[in-house]
């Protein structure tokens, strides 16, 4: 009896080492002014895209995110902020959805390179 709980449990550890495992944490640039660009920005993603931590500093405009690579990739999670309006270190939003935001959101945006 004792055996079958010792293995059961070291099955459930092993499991949960595995799936923590799948997830990978990255830091980029997004660029944003204000508490609403945050709430934007992080709101952006979910747990459903793959997404389980998301969190954007004002101050240094880094976006922190944890996610499973085999749900989303970078490209994938860079698309659906600039869909919202905002700039990343490799992906701009377009002009329709960066003049949609708010006029506090509205960051200087930086040049293209062309």
């Amino acid at each position: 009896m004792k055996k079958t709980i010792l293995s059961v449990f070291s099955f459930l550890f092993i499991g949960m080492g595995v799936k923590a495992q799948q997830l990978e944490t990255t830091t980029f640039t997004v660029y944003g002014n204000c508490g609403m660009c945050e709430r934007t920005i992080e709101g952006a993603l979910g747990e459903k895209d793959g997404v389980t931590e998301a969190d954007w500093d004002r101050e240094t405009h880094q976006m922190t995110i944890t996610y499973d690579p085999k749900k989303i990739s970078i490209d994938e999670v860079k698309e659906k902020i600039t869909a919202k309006g905002y700039d990343t270190d490799t992906h701009r939003a377009t002009d329709k959805a960066y003049n949609g935001l708010p006029g506090c959101c509205k960051y200087e945006r930086p040049e293209t390179k062309e």
